[in-house]
């Protein structure tokens, strides 16, 4: 459950980062050229400006949205996962792997205001979540940090936990981890973030 929820999630957001830094002017050009292009009454190129501002302007913000992502957790140090924007949805990950492989951390911060797209993948993240604390066969508990209720579950034979955290307009942190027999990593790793401004940058 919690493999295929994963690729759910990061297959939300498959447009990878243009590669090198995103300049703010590139933006003002973009939107220079269409401001142009609709006075001269060429409307489909303005509108292709229009679209690529669009998207010079959504890797700013997952670029603004990385810094929020500690630095190392359990002390491992964080590399960069996939990220990208697509139907509206915007998500960065990072993986924070033990030197023998056998314990990760992933965390993601996947934001989906004004969406359809982020409010229909923050009621199946949530519901995942619901579904995973009333299974049996899982361990599960309620985290709260910062004032905001999070759910853990884990599966004791595989140790691959989650902790889901529901923002609001259909945001969510999503903490999976790997090789941990108890909730205990996965509430560190929450207490390193700030939630509050997390959902302010969303």
């Amino acid at each position: 459950m919690k493999k295929l929820l994963s690729v759910v999630l990061m297959s939300a957001c498959v447009v990878a980062l243009a590669a090198g830094p995103v300049l703010a002017d590139n933006v003002n050009d973009l939107l220079k050229s269409a401001d142009a292009n609709y006075e001269a009454k060429k409307y489909a190129k303005a509108l292709e400006d229009l679209e690529w501002a669009r998207k010079e302007i959504a890797n700013l913000q997952l670029q603004e949205m990385k810094k929020l992502l500690p630095e190392v957790v359990d002390g491992m140090k964080g590399q960069d996962g996939d990220g990208g924007s697509i139907f509206g949805i915007n998500a960065v990950s990072r993986e924070y792997r033990s030197e023998d492989g056998e314990k990760s951390v992933t965390i993601t911060l996947a934001s989906g205001k004004s969406s359809q797209g982020g409010a229909g993948l923050g009621a199946i993240m949530g519901m995942a979540a619901a579904m995973g604390a009333m299974d049996a066969s899982r361990q599960s508990k309620m985290i709260i940090h910062q004032g905001y209720k999070g759910q853990w579950s884990l599966d004791p034979e595989t140790k691959e936990g989650m902790l889901v955290f529901n923002l609001n307009g259909g945001s969510m942190i999503n903490i999976e981890t790997e090789g941990y027999d108890d909730e205990k990593v996965a509430e560190q790793a929450a207490k390193s973030l700030d939630i509050e401004k997390i959902e302010a940058a969303f």
